[in-house]
């Protein structure tokens, strides 16, 4: 992984956007027929879940652009703060509904985002920082210290600050108090409490503490993704938010699953679950 990350890194640093984009995508094919034998198989398996009209061959092909778009967000990552950047980010991001955002920010009981493993959640994030949101992260402890430090640094660079699982409860609950806004994938379960919520008819575990904390607070819920669309540019459309009690974090949390769905039924090639569902 460290090599891969590397790689990306040089494109990053070295090349034009154009010639990056090509070779990430020439290594993500690579990798598809070459590396990620497993992960494709998974991937493969849940869109068979999903899309039962659908044909071997276009599952295939589906699966196949899921593993270059990944290739392309992994790459784009490392552009936040450089290529893309507080003057230019207007040319490539684009927000829908971003009243949704405005309106609950105004209340001042901080917002919590919750986006999922689907298109570019890191130029997400990336806009709502350029359009002078306070925004936060929760990130996991990585394998190795360099991946956790390419990820910190490219998402301090573009304004964002990085809360860390294990280690930043209190100031996770300090940063909403104040009136921020709290961004995370709320589709993976890495470690802590989970919470048991039906996807595509499949019972899965995803992480409880946003929901506990918007519950706790009276934080106003946005599910949000960043996808990108025919014209090239992300678009990152943010939903209506809600709140919920406590005592409702099963309700929440499968409103928000069921939003979730939405978008990887319309954007399936830009979902990136490559573990079984």
């Amino acid at each position: 992984m460290n090599f891969f990350f590397l790689l990306f890194k040089f494109l990053a640093f070295s090349l034009p956007k154009g010639l990056g984009d090509l070779l990430a995508r020439g290594f993500a094919r690579f990798s598809y027929t070459f590396i990620y034998r497993k992960g494709i198989k998974n991937h493969l398996s849940n869109l068979k879940e999903i899309f039962k009209d659908k044909t071997e061959k276009e599952l295939l092909y589906i699966s196949k652009k899921a593993g270059i778009n990944l290739s392309l967000c992994l790459y784009e990552q490392l552009l936040m703060g450089g290529f893309l950047n507080k003057r230019n980010f207007r040319k490539f991001l684009k927000g829908e509904n971003i009243y949704n955002l405005y309106k609950a920010f105004k209340e001042r009981k901080g917002v919590v985002i919750l986006t999922g493993h689907l298109g570019n959640y890191e130029w997400g994030a990336a806009l709502m920082c350029y359009l002078g949101f306070p925004v936060a992260g929760i990130s996991i402890e990585y394998r190795t210290e360099l991946i956790k430090n390419i990820y910190e640094k490219n998402r301090k660079k573009v304004g964002m600050k990085v809360f860390y699982v294990k280690k930043s409860f209190a100031n996770l609950v300090r940063f909403l108090k104040e009136g921020g806004v709290l961004a995370l994938a709320g589709d993976r379960r890495f470690n802590g409490s989970p919470i048991k919520v039906k996807m595509f008819g499949k019972e899965i575990e995803i992480p409880k503490g946003a929901f506990f904390l918007a519950s706790k607070l009276g934080s106003p819920i946005i599910p949000a993704f960043s996808v990108r669309e025919k014209d090239k540019l992300y678009h990152v459309y943010f939903e209506e938010p809600y709140k919920i009690k406590e005592g409702e974090i099963e309700e929440g949390a499968k409103r928000y699953v069921e939003i979730f769905e939405k978008y990887i039924r319309k954007y399936p090639d830009q979902w990136f679950l490559f573990e079984k569902l």
